[in-house]
């Protein structure tokens, strides 16, 4: 049989149903591919500025971090969520509030766990927070600690660039550039 004898044989509500199947098949194709995608980068992490930050680390060493700036509450809010795993473990945000924050942060639609950096005004790091992967708590700095900055990446960052939480670590506030 050749198409246009099935096409004749097929009654309207079996190509409408045929047509939705291959409508399904290409949605679901597009979702695994780009949705779930290892590499998705999501609008909110492309719009957020890029800049570069100093920072000092257990071993009194300055480094310059490549940074994704979120100083607004969208930004803030939509961070790693719906971005994919190789992108979140190769990324640094730098949350920026503008003034001192006790403000707690879920991240039960991040892919990967993390490592969330608290730093105060002045730079210095406060505490470090590992999180885990759809967890549903809200993770801060600590019942009432004011913190200004975190630094968010991918769980073993600090570890990575020789950061400890009690290594007397900093940020170079004023080096923070775009």
């Amino acid at each position: 049989m050749n198409l246009k004898a099935i096409n004749e044989k097929l009654s309207m509500k079996s190509k409408v149903i045929v047509a939705l199947a291959i409508i399904a098949v290409v949605v679901g194709g597009y979702y695994a591919v780009t949705v779930r995608s290892d590499s998705r980068i999501t609008r909110a992490l492309s719009d957020m500025p890029v800049g570069q930050i100093q920072m000092i680390n257990d071993a009194g060493e300055t480094i310059t971090l490549d940074v994704r700036i979120a100083e607004t509450t969208d930004a803030r809010n939509a961070g790693f969520r719906g971005v994919g795993a190789d992108v979140v473990n190769n990324t640094a945000i730098l949350y920026r509030y503008t003034r001192d924050t006790v403000a707690t942060h879920l991240l039960d639609k991040v892919r990967v766990p993390l490592d969330l950096g608290f730093f105060n005004a002045d730079g210095e790091l406060i505490t470090i927070a590992q999180t885990e992967q759809g967890a549903s708590t809200r993770y801060s700095a600590g019942s009432r600690v004011q913190y200004r900055y975190i630094l968010m990446s991918g769980q073993g960052y600090f570890e990575r660039h020789g950061v400890t939480a009690d290594g007397g670590a900093s940020l170079v506030i004023d080096s923070l550039s775009r």
